[in-house]
């Protein structure tokens, strides 16, 4: 596995499209370090290349081939994506410090000592290689935030730029998706008719897309006036939530509803007009179309209308291993831990408290978080849609973490969805914080 992965880097980096990747790549950074659009937009193409993979199976080992340049973009798309990541890295380097000093959430603390169990988990009873490579991975992630986003993250124009970045992950996707149905949609329905896009598995597809909800809420919302703009951005998330039906996952659907209902928490009357907005849409769509021909070629009517807990094994046989192994969690058959269907299960099966336990913090520290944001929604209404967006995106990501383990992984989009709200979320709070401290030196000095 780790043999395999570094040839496919070097594969890359010495082949024609990787040298004329570096190249573009250098002359991007050299950019990026005066323009910080063109800085948050490199980060969206990280973002969107984590979601990058082949479905596999035992009957299926090569899925059907992708249009030019989607299908040299899956083949390499881990390489690519670490390439990204050092030209973050490099990126990050070079930008100064501003009035922030703490810029690490909490919550990814607790993150990173889970991925620390589960090096040495895998150290011990696994592929000694590939636990280093994960934890050079995931320590190279955390240094990419830490230099860049995060550090970016020093006033309100950034702050959207951040929100930008993860809804382009979003469009960069959906353009993709889209060119491909062009010429062949079925080379991404091939799965009992559930679509996948560019991503190796439909759940994964679903992910990505909730997981930019917010964001086009955000952007949406956002602009007060009709314009161009907030019409294209509504045409955008209209495209993103077809995908998201016809990858016929629940746990997708109900990550962008939770999402939407967070983000109008205390606007009823919103909520309300977006789903009249909706349903009317929905309704001149059916008038010229019938339903079951949407339906028809996709097979994911049945997913979402059909009842039964599809998971109910899996999470048994999950429980039932963290309780038989409560410490180090279950034996380790493999070089490599595979988690099930549940973040909170996976992580007591895999890896016992010494990951349980950290991962329970961490969404203890997301849920914190969210309430700290709801408390300066109320008392500052300039900052209810920012902090509605970071809210709406770590309730999506902590309502899709019981049914997959989304949380649990390294090189993703959930991953990396779930460090950059935090790290808007430790934005807002520490913004409040200093002026709270700024007006009280004003009280105090009159």
């Amino acid at each position: 596995m780790t043999s395999d992965f570094i040839s496919k880097f070097l594969d890359l980096i010495f082949s024609p499209y990787g040298i004329l990747g570096i190249i573009i790549g250098l002359f991007i950074l050299d950019k990026a370090t005066r323009s910080r659009r063109l800085a948050w937009l490199l980060f969206a193409f990280c973002c969107y290349t984590t979601s990058l993979g082949k479905y596999q199976d035992e009957w299926i080992t090569e899925p059907p081939p992708l249009v030019f340049p989607l299908q040299q973009l899956r083949d390499m798309g881990r390489p690519l994506t670490i390439v990204l990541l050092i030209l973050l890295i490099l990126l990050g380097m070079q930008t100064q410090n501003g009035w922030r000093r703490i810029i690490i959430p909490q919550p990814v603390y607790y993150l990173i000592a889970f991925q620390v169990a589960v090096f040495f988990k895998i150290l011990i009873y696994g592929d000694v290689g590939f636990a280093l490579l994960a934890l050079i991975t995931f320590g190279a992630i955390v240094l990419m935030f830490k230099l860049g986003p995060s550090r970016w993250l020093q006033d309100e124009r950034n702050f959207h730029l951040g929100v930008w970045s993860l809804a382009m992950a979003g469009v960069i996707f959906a353009i993709g998706c889209a060119y491909q149905a062009k010429f062949n949609m079925s080379a991404m329905t091939f799965v009992q008719g559930r679509f996948l896009g560019t991503t190796g598995n439909s759940q994964h597809a679903a992910a990505l897309l909730a997981g930019t909800v917010p964001c086009f809420m955000f952007l949406i919302e956002s602009r007060k006036k009709w314009d161009w703009i907030k019409a294209l951005w509504i045409a955008i998330l209209l495209v993103v939530a077809y995908f998201l039906f016809i990858t016929g996952s629940r746990t997708g659907a109900i990550m962008g509803i939770s999402s939407i209902l967070f983000f109008y928490r205390n606007r009823a009357g919103s909520l309300l007009r977006l789903g009249l907005f909706i349903g009317v849409l929905l309704g001149a769509i059916f008038w010229f179309i019938s339903p079951d021909a949407i339906t028809e070629n996709t097979s994911v009517s049945n997913r979402f209308i059909s009842g039964g807990n599809t998971r109910e094994g899996a999470w048994t046989g999950m429980w039932n291993g963290f309780m038989s192994n409560p410490f180090f969690g279950s034996p380790l058959y493999g070089g490599r831990l595979v988690f099930g269907e549940n973040s909170w299960l996976a992580a007591g099966d895999t890896t016992g408290l010494m990951g349980f336990i950290p991962i329970v913090m961490m969404g203890l520290g997301c849920l914190k978080m969210m309430f700290e944001l709801h408390k300066l929604s109320n008392t500052k209404s300039t900052y209810f849609l920012h902090s509605s967006a970071v809210i709406a995106g770590l309730a999506g990501l902590l309502v899709g973490s019981f049914s997959e383990a989304i949380l649990l992984g390294n090189l993703s989009f959930p991953v990396f969805s779930l460090l950059m709200y935090l790290s808007l979320g430790k934005y807002l709070l520490d913004l409040d914080r200093i002026q709270k401290k700024y007006f009280l030196s004003q009280i105090m000095q009159n």
